[in-house]
């Protein structure tokens, strides 16, 4: 949508050109768009997208599910049709800014914010799961944007059946641990602390799956590099025995997520020319080896072979 299509619409629902200042955001790596809508007093975040489009339906739905139980932005208008959303404005701190400024004080809270979700009735997820169809989509995506096409690795026969075993693996975990309700994308980037109170945001794919996915996904930020001090903090504030509860569950869950990265980091900068997730690939390739590692199937170990062919040192 044009931007002045866009101030037309918001003309027409009360916010006028004369007192109201819209000013064209960056994006993230979806299709939708997003403004900041400003006044003398007030500040508004205004997001568009195709016609019924179904993320911007998927937001106002689940926001009313789970706005009582996690800090979302709250939705001032809604227009379906249009697929347009007009949304508190949560500001520009996100939890990646405010660790780098502050230390690790809110991603403690983030960590304790996932056992808020995994509360919410699995009817939440709409029916959506990490099943066959959803990991092995992931994989292959990886398989080829980022193995085959960002790698340039060409696999010899043996090599395609330790990678097709890996596949199955991680599906099968998947498969038998449809557990709780996951954010889905639960990173330092999808969270903003504002007025020192941290919000929520990008919620509206979430699925049912695994108890560690979101953990995962906060504590092994394709954004940060924690130490090792930090991780530790941060997985045992989840849980004190976390090692012997947790860890074998985590590695799996990881070795999943980190590829399922890399592949969408190859993707984007291949098919949509957005290249700025480039340098957080070489961090999580090696992130990714490491942890193939310590697992004690032979399919793990082979794999982190055939990925260090396209390591750079």
């Amino acid at each position: 949508m044009e931007i002045n299509e866009v101030k037309s619409i918001l003309d027409q629902q009360g916010y006028s050109q004369e007192s109201w200042n819209l000013i064209k955001l960056s994006g993230d790596a979806s299709s939708r768009e997003y403004y900041r809508l400003k006044n003398e007093s007030e500040s508004l975040i205004v997001c568009t997208e195709e016609p019924n489009g179904q993320q911007s339906r998927d937001f106002n739905l689940i926001t009313t599910l789970i706005e009582k139980d996690i800090n979302t932005p709250k939705i001032y208008l809604y227009l379906p049709e249009i697929s347009l959303l007009i949304l508190e404005d949560v500001g520009d701190i996100s939890l990646k800014d405010y660790y780098l400024k502050n230390g690790l004080t809110k991603h403690i809270q983030a960590v304790n914010d996932i056992k808020s979700y995994q509360r919410l009735p699995l009817e939440t997820c709409q029916s959506r799961y990490f099943d066959r169809e959803k990991i092995g989509f992931e994989f292959d995506l990886a398989l080829q944007f980022f193995l085959e096409k960002h790698l340039k690795l060409n696999l010899n026969e043996d090599e395609k059946i330790v990678v097709a075993s890996v596949r199955e693996l991680l599906i099968n975990y998947y498969e038998e641990n449809k557990k709780v309700v996951c954010h889905r994308d639960y990173h330092s980037n999808n969270l903003y602390v504002k007025a020192d109170e941290l919000y929520h945001i990008d919620y509206q794919d979430m699925r049912v799956g695994p108890a560690m996915y979101d953990l995962v996904s906060l504590v092994d930020d394709c954004y940060i590099q924690f130490s090792k001090e930090e991780r530790s903090i941060l997985l045992n504030s989840f849980d004190s025995e976390f090692n012997s509860k947790y860890l074998k569950d985590y590695q799996i869950v990881q070795i999943q997520r980190t590829f399922k990265a890399l592949g969408s980091f190859a993707y984007l900068s291949i098919d949509k020319n957005k290249n700025g997730y480039l340098p957080f690939i070489k961090p999580n390739l090696k992130k990714l080896i490491d942890v193939l590692k310590l697992r004690d199937e032979d399919s793990f170990l082979r794999f982190a072979t055939i990925l260090e062919r396209g390591k750079d040192d």
